[in-house]
């Protein structure tokens, strides 16, 4: 069973980077990369909020922000920010998604990038999201430019765990529903 789970995930090493971006989805992801960035991995964060996550972002430290009256100003499709952290700078903006999927959230990441010229990047998902990760930076043209390391969350701060995944159904059912989207993935955008 082991098998299905590390077919999923192709972890690398954090290293000194221009940049770090953090997927949407589990609030882990984003204490994680706030760790990285206060570590000094990168100068430079963003951190990817799908509608979903708004209030989740208080409880890490972003009420100044004011995300929530953001999102009761902002038409419910377009409620996908981006929140960039720099030295002593932090901003949230609309992310520019124009559909729900791993797939297009990158898409808008990759124009925010489109003028910059092409660095490091550690990319932070759950492990066993990121073999789908590095297939869509694969096949984005603004993406491919830049030297990307996918990074997991450390199996201690995760909600999703290798051990006996199998005999959760949480994660048997995160770890079949990857399976089946990364295959969707191929057939819809591959080619």
């Amino acid at each position: 069973m082991g098998a299905l789970w590390d077919g999923l995930n192709i972890s690398d090493s954090p290293t000194p980077s221009d940049l770090i971006f953090v997927l949407a989805g589990r609030p882990e992801r984003k204490i994680f990369g706030l760790q990285l960035y206060r570590q000094g991995f990168a100068p430079r964060l963003i951190l990817s909020v799908g509608r979903y996550e708004v209030r989740q972002t208080s409880q890490i430290g972003f009420e100044d922000l004011r995300l929530r009256e953001l999102t009761a100003r902002t038409p419910p499709r377009q409620r996908h920010f981006f929140i960039e952290i720099m030295a002593e700078s932090r901003r949230v903006f609309l992310a520019g998604v124009t559909r729900t999927g791993t797939y297009f959230e990158l898409k808008a990441f990759a124009l925010q990038l489109q003028s910059e010229t092409p660095g490091s990047l550690i990319l932070i998902s759950t492990s066993i999201h990121l073999r789908r990760v590095r297939w869509c930076c694969e096949k984005i043209p603004a993406l491919r430019r830049w030297k990307i390391r996918y990074v997991a969350v450390p199996e201690e701060m995760s909600s999703i765990r290798r051990e006996k995944w199998w005999k959760r159904f949480e994660h048997w059912s995160y770890v079949s529903a990857e399976w089946t989207k990364l295959l969707a993935y191929v057939l819809l955008h591959g080619n």
